[in-house]
């Protein structure tokens, strides 16, 4: 099993900790430091929907969180079968992210049948801001 179909597992078994009391798309995601840790958050649904943090975003908030800062690779999925990819929030989080720590961060886009394909944040957001 390679670090990616361990990431992909982990990202599933994440999919525990959202926090979607209403009928909404369920996402986990994983990320993978430098230090070979990993960290793993749901999506937390808020009734404003604007407040509703994203897996991603909170995924990289718990590894901060706990001091890790140099990330490589991120894993995201939902409940449904199909891939997931970060949305444009998501990808200037990470690009930012990603540019902070000088590692061009691997994103598994994965489905839960554990196909996936990296893909480099720099290769989603070939026009980043700022």
């Amino acid at each position: 099993m390679t670090k990616y179909d361990e990431l992909v597992k982990e990202a599933i078994n994440a999919l525990k900790k959202c926090n979607v009391p209403t009928k909404g798309p369920l996402f986990s995601c994983v990320v993978l430091t430098k230090n070979g840790n990993v960290y793993s958050s749901g999506r937390y649904f808020s009734d404003s929907y604007s407040l509703t943090l994203h897996a991603e975003q909170a995924a990289l908030a718990h590894a901060a969180d706990h001091g890790e800062h140099e990330v490589v690779a991120m894993a995201a999925v939902g409940k449904d079968k199909h891939p997931v990819i970060p949305c444009s929030m998501c990808r200037q989080l990470i690009w930012e992210h990603s540019k902070r720590s000088g590692i061009d961060i691997g994103i598994v886009v994965a489905d839960k049948n554990n196909q996936y394909k990296i893909i480099k944040i720099s290769k989603l957001v070939p026009y980043p801001w700022p």
